[in-house]
């Protein structure tokens, strides 16, 4: 049985299409404009049905919102204008199917059928790679708008390049472009260029025949062999030495590469994702890193905020972690009390979530109580300064303020639905914007 959600304006078709369906034992909600879309599509659905002309909103703006929320979601567009514009915007859009109007029932019950088998298959294999690799997490503008911006770019790029401060989350990011991207279903290739010794670089990224040098008795595929038909993870790729960038852009020009030691080249096809935290734009000043290389890689490039500019995201990391460790050791989850989230959002944090996981870690193992208190993160991070603020008021204002900000900006700007959701009245919400308005002139 199916879960499904049928978003359109005409009755008769949300009428026919539920009673057809419902026999063959779905379960069957419908909408009959945007903003009821909106509303209903955030609970969770095996499949949608969506119109792509409604009368309060376009249909494709609200399949990307719906794909932006759960990027798994199996969408169905359907229009009684359809054109091959229109097909081809949605399917980019990240449309499951599209369908034109008048509906075939048959082929509606067979699309559900299908959207449903493939939507556990997608479940599954995802929730079996976040198990692995773990959850990029947080509601933050501008985690969202990476999201978003994954969700837009992955299937259709080939190389990428994610900056940004030790511990911030590249290879969580990395991971999530690959499972957006267009060779999903290929292996991920994960290589630690810092780690690589200088000698053997070049060996382990593009492998060696047998006797190419001392100790190579026998001959190795090499990392990008290993990612043909998946993706190629390259961590810390300023610390590449200049040597292996001129072959790396070989393998992004040519998409082949000669072994160490071979005069024959091996055609592979990967997608390339790079990651540093260093500024690779002043390498390429001091002369350190390829400035070609840094124009092939920089076509998509994701700048991932510190811990620091997205403290609002700090609960929800801090509560994953909790969860996650609890599960792991059989414990019972601990949650954070106010002031605990309150202090734990004034620390410093330059591990940035790296450091947070090890924190909650040490949370799990140490603490007795089921609630962790400012006390207890105190006793177990005494290390770590809280950043200046001068009393405990600016820190809970400043978080109000980060709070309410990114509220807003999940929902456009608008005021009312803020408000809702933060549960005041929309005069006391436009109070508290003119205070923060004033305080920061």
């Amino acid at each position: 049985m199916a879960r499904v959600l049928i978003v359109d304006d005409e009755e008769n078709i949300r009428l026919s299409l539920k009673s057809a369906l419902e026999k063959r034992g779905h379960e069957i909600v419908t909408a009959a404009s945007w903003r009821e879309g909106a509303e209903f599509s955030r609970a969770s659905f095996d499949v949608v049905f969506l119109d792509v002309l409604l009368p309060d909103g376009n249909g494709i703006d609200l399949l990307q919102d719906i794909l932006l929320r759960n990027s798994k979601q199996l969408v169905v567009m359907i229009s009684g204008h359809a054109d091959i514009d229109t097909a081809v915007k949605a399917t980019r859009a990240g449309a499951y199917d599209f369908v034109e109007k008048p509906l075939s029932l048959d082929r509606v019950l067979v699309t559900v059928d299908n959207a449903s088998r493939a939507g556990r298959l997608l479940s599954e294999r995802d929730r079996l790679a976040k198990r692995v690799y773990g959850e990029f997490i947080g509601e933050s503008a501008p985690i969202r708008q990476i999201k978003q911006e994954i969700l837009r770019s992955a299937p259709k790029a080939s190389r990428f390049l994610i900056l940004g401060e030790n511990g911030t989350g590249k290879e969580l990011v990395a991971h999530l472009i690959h499972r957006q991207g267009k060779h999903t279903s290929g292996p991920f290739v994960a290589v630690n260029c810092a780690a690589l010794p200088r000698e053997l670089v070049e060996s382990e990224l593009f492998g060696h025949t047998q006797g190419a040098f001392t100790g190579a008795t026998h001959a190795r595929k090499g990392r990008f062999l290993e990612a043909h038909g998946g993706t190629i993870f390259l961590d810390e790729i300023g610390d590449m030495p200049l040597e292996a960038q001129a072959k790396i852009l070989r393998v992004i020009e040519m998409a082949e590469f000669s072994p160490v030691g071979s005069d024959k080249t091996v055609p592979v096809d990967c997608v390339i994702i790079a990651a540093s935290n260093r500024n690779l734009e002043q390498l390429v000043k001091e002369q350190k890193f390829r400035q070609d290389l840094y124009y092939r890689l920089n076509v998509v490039t994701y700048h991932l905020p510190p811990l620091r500019d997205r403290r609002e995201d700090i609960g929800l990391l801090a509560g994953y972690f909790l969860a996650r460790f609890a599960k792991e050791s059989g414990s019972v989850p601990k949650v954070l009390s106010q002031d605990g989230l309150l202090y734990l959002q004034t620390l410093e944090l330059p591990g940035n979530i790296r450091e947070l996981k090890n924190l909650m870690e040490r949370v799990n193992i140490y603490c007795d109580s089921a609630q962790v208190t400012a006390n207890d993160l105190r006793a177990l991070a005494p290390s770590l300064r809280n950043q200046a603020l001068t009393t405990l008021k600016d820190a809970v204002d400043g978080f109000e303020e980060e709070y309410i900000r990114s509220a807003l900006t999940r929902n456009d700007g608008n005021m009312a639905e803020t408000a809702r959701q933060l549960g005041i009245e929309r005069s006391h919400l436009y109070k508290k914007l003119r205070k923060f308005d004033g305080e920061s002139r």
